[in-house]
């Protein structure tokens, strides 16, 4: 078996090493061809780049990166040595000269940074001479682009340079030594080499690299190093430090670096990014840009996630974090806009959490977790009279009360378990919790001894609303006041002896009767409505007051 795979190396060799020769002389080919054409310098230039890749390609593809890194080193070598050698007469007017070099260059160098540490001596040695050579044959062109193999060419390998070895094993080198490295790598180079450490999943590595091309005040404004380090953070430390690291990086940047990485197509890099700045905002309550971030990681989050189950149990997972009720209703607003019906159970969930929260402001807090409810379940008689009835409670106003007393005057609803859009123990769950906002329990009560309770809560407001009910429940208000007059003739016929004080009465009555039939008439036009016409009556009912209340003097007459 051993000489079997011996002779299996010795014709390998022998097949890589006849390739080579190929390659070498059908590179001299194209290389007498480009100086012997007839064509313009343009045109024969752009000939020789086509022909050059077409040439590279069929012989690079003999082996896979993987499998076989080694024979593609020789390749790269001599296809580099050659077109420096080209390049004298190549036209620089022709775009694809600088074009094939540029990408000739990046595919070396994704190359070398893949290969295994134990390279061949001789090998490497043969790449750093003809590197150093193409090198110097390029820029006598005035051509510069093979810098940054050139840098590489400088170490015994790939990885082996020593402030690299320093910055990765925390020794923290020189700061002088280390932006003289970053320098002679150049952005490019460094960029890839973290992206290699993240394909082998050496996150540690790369997160220490990047960032010290973070710090180095020569990148700034090059490349993403900043974000590749907060990605690399994300995925290699504890939630404390992470906080402790992204809470110097303000939102505005965060979003610009989140969609920098979604347009590389790094979507799993943008999504954990996107949670971390989501996490902090939520963990200390900011709402700064708090709602753009939530839309983006909501984004992301359906792209990556295909699991129904599993994005509503993250929405859940972030709701738990929250410390403002607005921070919810922004994860309800995103559930709801991509899983539609699907999570409204959830959407319930995070309202229960949000009615249960404490608050600054409290009262208009809990009054719009109370509107979304209703927004959420509005076929739900008894939770939307459960809202209605919690919304006069935080604020007992007129039109609150009538509110209620519409819902409550509607007929009872009769539910059906099968029919409900969320399980019914959720359902009772949410009601137990707004019965803890009440000061009482209306569940058995008819409607005359909630409107009792409802008006004893509301001061003054009470007696408008008695008005109100008084003005309403007259069906034919002039045939009561026919009646009335009546009453009060009969009365006054058996006193003769007053009838100067009869004739006063009389007149009272009549002018009382004239108001009355004013308010009819602004009634049936529609300027007075059934739950509105209070503010008509109370004019008449304290335009006499001295000394009106706060209260009073904010309504506008």
């Amino acid at each position: 078996m051993a000489d079997e795979e011996a002779e299996q190396d010795r014709c390998a060799q022998s097949a890589t090493s006849a390739a080579i020769v190929a390659l070498r002389e059908r590179l001299q080919e194209l290389a007498t061809a480009l100086k012997d054409s007839p064509d313009t310098p343009e045109q024969s230039a752009s000939q020789y780049c086509q022909d050059f890749c077409q040439t590279l390609v069929e012989y690079a593809g003999r082996w896979r990166i993987e499998q076989e890194p080694l024979p593609l080193v020789e390749v790269y070598t001599v296809a580099l040595l050659s077109y420096a050698r080209a390049a004298p007469s190549l036209s620089p007017q022709c775009e694809n000269v600088s074009l094939v070099l540029e990408r000739l260059t990046l595919s070396c160098v994704e190359l070398l940074l893949s290969l295994p540490e134990n390279v061949p001596v001789a090998l490497w040695e043969q790449f750093q001479s003809s590197v150093q050579a193409a090198h110097g044959l390029l820029q006598e062109n005035g051509i510069s682009q093979l810098q940054m193999l050139y840098a590489v060419a400088q170490e015994e390998s790939v990885w082996s340079h020593s402030v690299l070895h320093g910055i990765f094993s925390k020794e923290t080198p020189e700061t002088e030594k280390v932006h003289e490295f970053l320098a002679l790598e150049g952005p490019v180079l460094l960029e890839m080499r973290i992206k290699h450490l993240i394909k082998e999943n050496q996150l540690e590595k790369a997160a220490l690299l990047a960032k010290a091309c973070s710090e180095y005040p020569g990148f700034e404004g090059k490349g993403h190093f900043k974000q590749t380090y907060l990605v690399c953070l994300c995925a290699t430390v504890a939630q404390e430090p992470l906080m402790q690291e992204i809470s110097k990086v303000d939102c505005r940047d965060a979003l610009e670096m989140i969609c920098n990485l979604e347009s590389d197509g790094d979507e799993k890099g943008a999504l954990c990014l996107c949670s971390a700045f989501l996490t902090r905002q939520l963990l200390q309550g900011d709402m700064y840009c708090a709602w753009e971030l939530t839309l983006f990681w909501s984004k992301l989050l359906k792209r990556l996630e295909s699991s129904v189950q599993a994005f509503l149990d993250r929405c859940r997972q972030m709701s738990s974090l929250s410390k403002t009720v607005y921070h919810i209703l922004f994860l309800i607003k995103v559930i709801q806009s991509e899983m539609e019906d699907v999570g409204l159970p959830v959407c319930i969930e995070l309202c229960i959490r949000a009615l249960q929260m404490e608050s600054d402001d409290s009262a208009n807090t809990k009054a719009t977790i109370c509107k979304t409810i209703l927004c959420l379940l509005p076929s739900d008689l008894e939770v939307k009279r459960a809202c209605q009835l919690t919304e006069f409670l935080l604020e007992p106003t007129v039109d609150s009360y009538y509110a209620v007393e519409t819902l409550y005057n509607e007929p009872d609803q009769k539910l059906e378990e099968e029919s409900l859009p969320v399980p019914n123990s959720l359902r009772c769950e949410l009601l137990l919790v707004f019965k803890t906002q009440w000061p009482f329990d209306p569940e058995f009560w008819d409607w005359k001894t909630l409107k009792r309770h409802c008006l004893a809560l509301m001061g003054e407001e009470a007696s408008i609303v008695s008005s109100i009910d008084e003005l309403n429940d007259s069906e034919n208000p002039e045939a009561a006041e026919e009646e009335e007059l009546i009453k009060g003739n009969d009365v006054y016929k058996d006193q003769a002896e007053s009838f100067w004080d009869t004739t006063v009465e009389l007149n009272e009555i009549e002018d009382e009767r004239k108001k009355k039939r004013e308010i009819k008439k602004l009634r049936e036009k529609g300027f007075i409505s059934a739950s509105l016409n209070w503010i008509y009556i109370r004019k008449n009912m304290f335009q006499n007051q001295r000394n009106p209340s706060p209260l009073r003097a904010k309504l506008h007459w």
